[in-house]
C-alpha cells in the first residue's frame, strides 16, 4: 500500500461520517453555502504525499464537484495548528517502513485523520470558515480576492 492510498483511506474513514464523499484521491462535502474538499496529492519527486484542504462558495461547484486547485480558499495540512510535525512526517516516503501496516494506519488515523475530521466538523458555512481561519490555521493560506469580501461580510 502506498502512502497516498493509506492517507486517502484514513482520511475517508475520518470524514465520511461528516457527510464527505470520495472522488478519486479527494473527499468533498457540499453544505448550504460552502463547498469543502480534502485532496491527497502525490509528490512528483518521490512516494510522499501532501494533503490539501480547500473551500469555495457552493455556487462554484458544478454537479457538486470542484477540484481543489480551483477553490477560493486553499492550504496544506501543515497550516493546521492541530497537526504536529510528527504527524506531517507520516506523509513522507519512508514513514510506513519502520512499523507494521496496522501501526502505520493507526498513527495516520490519530495524527492526520482525527485532526482533519475535528477541523472539518466545525465548518459547515462561511461563518464557521472565517472563525476557523482566524483560530485554527496559520497565516499560510491562499484566499482569493472574491472570497475575502464574502468572509469579511460573514459575521
Amino acid at each position: 500500500m502506498t502512502v497516498q492510498s493509506a492517507v486517502v483511506r484514513v482520511i475517508g474513514e475520518a470524514v465520511k461520517p461528516l457527510g464527505f464523499q470520495r472522488h478519486g484521491h479527494s473527499w468533498y462535502r457540499v453544505t448550504s453555502d460552502l463547498y469543502a474538499v480534502i485532496n491527497v496529492q502525490k509528490s512528483r519527486w518521490d512516494e510522499s504525499c501532501y494533503v490539501n484542504i480547500a473551500f469555495s462558495p457552493v455556487s462554484q461547484a458544478e454537479n457538486s464537484w470542484l477540484p481543489e486547485p480551483k477553490c477560493q480558499v486553499r492550504f496544506r495540512l501543515d497550516s493546521l495548528k492541530s497537526v504536529t510535525p510528527e504527524g506531517l512526517r507520516l506523509l513522507g516516503v519512508d514513514s510506513g517502513r519502520e512499523v507494521s501496516e496496522v501501526e502505520f494506519r493507526s498513527s495516520l488515523a490519530s495524527k492526520i485523520g482525527t485532526p482533519i475530521a475535528q477541523f472539518m466538523s466545525r465548518i459547515t458555512g462561511l461563518d464557521d470558515l472565517k472563525d476557523a481561519l482566524d483560530s485554527a490555521v496559520t497565516e499560510r493560506v491562499f484566499v482569493h480576492r472574491g472570497m475575502r469580501s464574502l468572509l469579511d461580510s460573514a459575521d
